[in-house]
């Protein structure tokens, strides 16, 4: 049990210890570009995430680079093959290489799609990725492949070239987006959407596109007609903008990531695209409040929709008034001590004893970051700052009409003025009631492998508790045949066997009494099974050689009933 235990705790701090890199970003290279370097004679390639790798029988002398320093950087070639970071691109011929832009490449009849950006590697699988860090700390192994530059082969011998719109690219007949074909897309026609956005003005969607007919979130066919109304919605905030959501206006829909909302729930209306006291974007519908949880790439449901007729104005970034009553978004995260980010959500609450009606606007407009209102007796100020400047809540209560005043005053004020007033109390999150809670969970998969370990090591010493002093043999005699009792799973037929040999080794070298079995099948026709190892009971103290003999006395009684010989040797 205690080498068990040591085992996987040794196995948990040589995985999780920091491993010695051939090269790190201070080293005294020469650069070829952003992405790859030479030193001591060798190329290597800056993996983002995995740092430098040694790019594997590089040529170093005669190694190049596209003289674009971005679009292209992850892309190299010598005298024999082109590499995508340091990984080669098979079949691609360095001589006549060419970049079509959106990252396709082709020498004229191999052609590839290779992503700019570098992302995990789901090929490598994370008990895999593990034990090979405990190789690489052994000095046995190259540290994992856990992150690369994706790339995808195209047919060969075609014409490709590239097209308007992030990563697409086409033939005569296909349309690809990072080099995956666009289902009954026409490649003459395929181009972007529009992202919208409140306050600036559109760009091209990075996500969404359509052919005039058929609309694709990347690569994946949606089920919807294209429209005139659909677009991406343009969301300011950190975490909300790490999802691409399009809007279809006419029939009320929402597509989160290329996931459909429910459609029985439609139409919906998206609370604030600004959000940045938000993690999560709101939709309410009729029949409540639905958000996207990227995690599980599902819809789900917040709450009911506390929105009278689900009508609501907004009064300032993320704060809304519907049936004189004032409601506001405030973000929170969940961090657990050891285990780092749990889950992160968003907050819809409703502000005590404050009628909308009675809120009331006293600055001018002219300093965005000055937002002072007023109700009865009370001020408030919203906050454009957001979350990501550890202001989580929309609204904040103003402690006097002082302050208040003063604040108004400060034709200047940035936000280091407001942090000062929230550190000081003069600004406290407002007496509220949470209406509603949206929630995301982040998922461990990363520490499953440890789980498992430890898991494994826990199991393997409850068992060997619970079966203490217990005695197991070390074969099975079932149907005429003889099975080792082991992971071995190997049988023996008894008519085949000449003799099946015993003997007692020593087990314990640092004690004289330290003994176990060993047995090993003769067959008739001269081979010979691998020697196996027993004890008597299950035990983790040492045995005798009187104990382990007379043991295997009461074995070879049990063979030789069954008519196979047994020898007993030193």
């Amino acid at each position: 049990m205690i080498l068990i235990f040591v085992a996987c705790f040794g196995l948990l701090y040589v995985s999780l210890s920091d491993k010695a890199e051939p090269i790190t970003y201070s080293t005294p290279k020469t650069d070829l570009n952003s992405v790859f370097c030479t030193y001591k004679g060798k190329v290597y390639a800056a993996v983002p995430s995995n740092g430098y790798c040694e790019v594997k029988g590089a040529d170093a002398k005669t190694f190049k680079t596209f003289t674009d320093n971005y679009q292209d950087a992850h892309i190299g070639w010598d005298g024999k093959h082109v590499y995508a970071g340091n990984i080669i691109l098979k079949g691609l011929n360095p001589n006549n290489l060419k970049a079509l832009a959106n990252n396709y490449y082709t020498d004229g009849a191999t052609t590839y799609f290779c992503a700019r950006n570098s992302k995990r590697n789901k090929e490598l699988g994370t008990l895999k990725e593990v034990l090979q860090l405990v190789r690489q700390s052994m000095g046995t192994a190259e540290k994992p492949q856990t992150y690369w530059y994706p790339f995808v082969e195209l047919p060969k011998n075609q014409f490709y070239t590239s097209k308007k719109g992030f990563n697409i690219g086409g033939n005569a007949y296909q349309a690809f987006f990072r080099g995956q074909v666009m289902p009954k897309a026409d490649p003459k026609s395929i181009r972007p959407l529009n992202i919208r956005y409140a306050d600036r003005q559109e760009r091209e969607s990075s996500s969404y596109f359509t052919d005039g007919k058929n609309v694709y979130y990347e690569n994946q066919l949606l089920p919807l007609v294209y429209n005139n109304s659909l677009f991406e919605v343009g969301i300011e905030g950190d975490i909300p903008s790490r999802s691409a959501y399009l809007i279809d206006s006419i029939h009320g829909m929402v597509y989160a990531d290329g996931h459909a909302f429910d459609v029985s729930k439609a139409p919906y209306k998206m609370l604030s695209a600004n959000l940045k006291h938000a993690n999560q974007p709101l939709f309410s519908s009729r029949k409540g409040v639905y958000f996207y949880d990227p995690e599980s790439e599902k819809v789900e449901r917040a709450g009911d929709n506390p929105f009278v007729d689900n009508q609501f104005t907004q009064l300032a970034p993320d704060v809304f008034a519907s049936a004189n009553k004032v409601y506001f978004l405030a973000a929170s995260e969940h961090w657990g001590r050891k285990t780092g980010l749990s889950s992160r959500s968003t907050h819809l609450l409703e502000l005590e004893d404050v009628g909308a009606s009675d809120f009331k606007k006293l600055d001018n407009g002219e300093n965005p970051y000055i937002n002072i209102w007023q109700a009865g007796k009370r001020y408030f100020y919203l906050d454009n700052f957001g979350s990501s400047n550890l202001m989580s809540s929309a609204v904040y209560e103003i402690k006097d009409e002082a302050t208040a005043r003063d604040i108004l005053t400060q034709s200047d004020l940035r936000y280091d003025d407001i942090r000062k007033l929230n550190r000081s109390e003069a600004l406290s999150f407002p007496p509220s009631d949470n209406v509603l809670t949206s929630s995301v969970s982040y998922n461990r998969d990363w520490y499953w492998p440890y789980l498992l370990i430890l898991g494994g090591g826990g199991i393997a010493g409850l068992v060997a508790f619970l079966l203490r002093n217990k005695k197991i043999s070390p074969f099975i005699l079932q149907d005429g045949y003889l099975m080792f009792n082991n992971m071995n799973f190997k049988r023996y037929q008894l008519t085949e066997i000449d003799k099946v040999v015993f003997s007692a080794v020593r087990s314990n070298y640092r004690s004289n009494s330290g003994y176990s079995g060993r047995m090993q099948i003769v067959m008739k026709n001269g081979k010979k099974s691998f020697n196996t190892h027993f004890s008597t009971k299950v035990t983790l103290l040492s045995e005798s050689e009187a104990t382990v003999k007379t043991y295997i006395k009461e074995l070879q009684n049990q063979l030789e009933k069954e008519g196979v010989k047994t020898a007993l040797v030193r």
